[in-house]
């Protein structure tokens, strides 16, 4: 890279500064090398988790300041300490973090006259777009932002579809601390019971329901423990679904844990399991770094044809792909895998060289500063 004698300074903006089921975005921001990274936020939670300097927080203003800064915002579109922040710190870049902050900080791009990258996660891509009050807003976003950054080939054709420019959309995919997750390799143990594990939200793209009921189907054919970490709104529906599965005994709930828990249970199981499907309101995932951190780990999957999981899953080479909603085909591919135990051991070692190659936080924040930097040189 040619730098100028100025290191550049990138901004970020998140809305919450920063959720735990977001830590994805602390992995872009703590990777630059040669971006120096400001933050600007309305509020801070777990900062000590996330540790990040320099940080501003509208919500830590006093009253008055706020009020002000509110006005100012629904008149002008933009938060005049937002803006402040920046100038002080020499902000050469705005990088927005999901869809539907972009739109809101087309004033403060503007007011600062520099370039913005908007990145698309998921959600904000398919539900947000859909809204009547946001489905033509969306198109002024694609007009004043530089750059789009997108998870895969899917959502790339999903936000060219609703009017964005294709040459302003980059697919960039997230990355983990490939040195950080250590690598153990599976091996099939008739002597055992199979070792499942699902960790997610308790929501229904995430398809909980499905991967159940498919274990439910094949019970009797199988000898199985499944451990789901996570919690949500669907909980009860989850515990009365195990019941009428009568497969209450087989299944362990670990409830909502840290990160290290998690990595520490993936070492024991066997098999992940996801059966993500789209809502009801078009809601679906971008690419869910659960399977990104377990396949890391050594752990093969069994997934779906959904969205850009098939930029992680490549079916049959490290791992299986069923389509999605539908019980009786994850029930099959579940089978197909543990028919297939010979290939753990290669599913497993061709799952860790393709997040070393495509989702390594380091590989990928290099790739993302250039971005940056090519935005600027234009």
């Amino acid at each position: 890279m040619v730098l100028t004698k100025r290191k550049y300074v990138c901004g970020h903006y998140i809305a919450k500064y920063l959720p735990i089921t977001e830590n994805w975005i602390y992995t872009i921001i703590s990777n630059n090398q040669f971006f120096s990274p400001v933050v600007i936020t309305r509020k801070i939670i777990n900062l000590q988790s996330f540790p990040v300097i320099p940080i501003f927080e509208l919500y830590r203003i006093n009253r008055i300041k706020l009020c002000y800064n509110f006005i100012i915002f629904k008149i002008l579109g933009y938060f005049p300490e937002f803006n402040r922040f920046c100038i002080i710190k020499n902000v050469d870049i705005l990088h927005v973090h999901f869809g539907y902050h972009g739109l809101k900080s087309i004033a403060l791009k503007n007011k600062l006259k520099i370039p913005m990258v908007c990145s698309f996660y998921g959600d904000d891509a398919y539900y947000w777009t859909q809204k009547k009050r946001y489905k033509n807003k969306v198109l002024k976003l694609f007009y004043e932002a530089e750059i789009i950054l997108v998870l895969g080939a899917y959502m790339k054709d999903w936000l060219i579809k609703l009017g964005c420019p294709e040459d302003k959309i980059i697919i960039h995919h997230l990355g983990v601390n490939v040195k950080k997750i250590k690598f153990k390799n599976r091996k099939y143990s008739i002597d055992k019971p199979i070792n499942f594990l699902i960790a997610s939200s308790f929501v229904p793209k995430k398809g909980i329901d499905i991967a159940l009921k498919a274990l439910g189907s094949i019970n009797n054919r199988i000898d199985f423990k499944v451990h789901i970490i996570g919690s949500g709104p669907l909980e009860n529906d989850i515990f009365n679904l195990v019941k009428e599965l009568n497969i209450e005994e087989k299944v362990h709930f670990h409830g909502y844990q840290p990160y290290d828990y998690f990595l520490n249970l993936a070492y024991k199981c066997d098999v992940f399991l996801q059966a993500s499907r789209t809502g009801e309101e078009n809601q679906k995932e971008g690419t869910p770094m659960v399977l990104v951190d377990v396949m890391a780990t050594g752990l093969p999957v069994v997934s779906t044809f959904h969205s850009d999981i098939p930029e992680i899953i490549l079916d049959r080479e490290n791992g299986y792909l069923a389509r999605e909603n539908n019980v009786e085909d994850f029930a099959k591919a579940i089978m197909k895998f543990i028919e297939d135990y010979e290939k753990w051991g290669i599913f497993a070692e061709n799952g860790r060289k393709h997040i070393e190659k495509n989702f390594n936080s380091e590989i990928q924040a290099y790739k993302l500063e250039k971005i940056y930097l090519e935005l600027l040189r234009q």
